[in-house]
């Protein structure tokens, strides 16, 4: 019987793991911008994505991508996962002309960035995506999105005795903040674009699923647990209400 329960497990964890174990959350980013990018017809062009690794928009959207990192490594990672064209540079200087692509991109990396470069990196992508384009800037924000890092965090450590870098490092940079850098933006592109805030995965189930991805929740059932989280994430990609755990920052043509 106990061969039974680990081989069934084992199928559970390939099915919940076949596009990589951190997935639900990936759709969760990125889903929500492919859709707007193909309502606005923008996937025929090149889009920038500020912030390279192996799990980006290229794995939602069938489009060139040119990926930006100042780390190789992550460079190394999106090249070879998702065939994208890589560029080692600095997001607060990227080595582009103004309004070379039809949308930008900068998902869950502003929180890694120095709070003193933030407005810079949100001015450059701008700066490069044309006037009939779209600039997407999303992170973690806000009380609720802190208390559920920290939750798992603890979490983490309890379970398995380890820490979680990228935690770490949102730790240690603080969390952006997303009214200073809509009211930034709003001054920046003046009255030829509009700038709007939307929010990103509900904080609870944010939290939820990563103590069953990372913290290896409920225990021996954990397999069922990702596998089921693995079937929800369409819908799961989809709920933004209530308190969220991610700001998203749109900057988009008036008409």
């Amino acid at each position: 019987m106990h061969a039974v329960f680990e081989s069934w497990g084992e199928r559970l964890r390939r099915y919940a793991n076949k596009d990589g174990r951190g997935y639900p959350d990936w759709a969760m980013r990125y889903a929500p911008v492919a859709r707007i990018l193909r309502r606005m017809d923008l996937i025929d062009g090149v889009i920038l994505e500020v912030g390279a690794n192996e799990n980006g928009i290229a794995r939602f959207v069938n489009a060139g991508i040119v990926a930006v990192d100042i780390s190789m490594d992550h460079l190394r990672e999106a090249r070879s996962a998702q065939g994208v064209l890589v560029v080692a540079a600095d997001a607060a200087a990227l080595p582009f002309a103004d309004g070379v692509f039809v949308a930008g991109v900068c998902m869950d990396t502003l929180e890694h960035i120095p709070a003193a470069d933030r407005e810079l990196v949100c001015d450059e992508l701008v700066r490069t995506v044309h006037d009939s384009g779209i600039s997407v800037v999303a992170f973690p924000s806000g009380r609720a999105a802190e208390q559920a890092e920290t939750n798992i965090r603890r979490a983490h450590a309890q379970f398995t005795g380890g820490n979680i870098p990228w935690l770490d490092e949102h730790e240690a940079e603080g969390l952006p903040d997303p009214d200073g850098l809509v009211a930034h933006l709003i001054d920046r592109v003046g009255s030829t674009r509009v700038v709007r805030r939307t929010r990103n995965a509900n904080v609870y189930v944010w939290r939820a699923m990563w103590r069953v991805l990372a913290c290896g929740w409920p225990g021996r059932g954990n397999a069922l647990a990702q596998a089921g989280v693995r079937f929800l994430t369409p819908v799961l990609s989809r709920i933004h209400i209530g308190p969220c755990y991610r700001s998203m920052i749109w900057v988009a043509p008036r008409s």
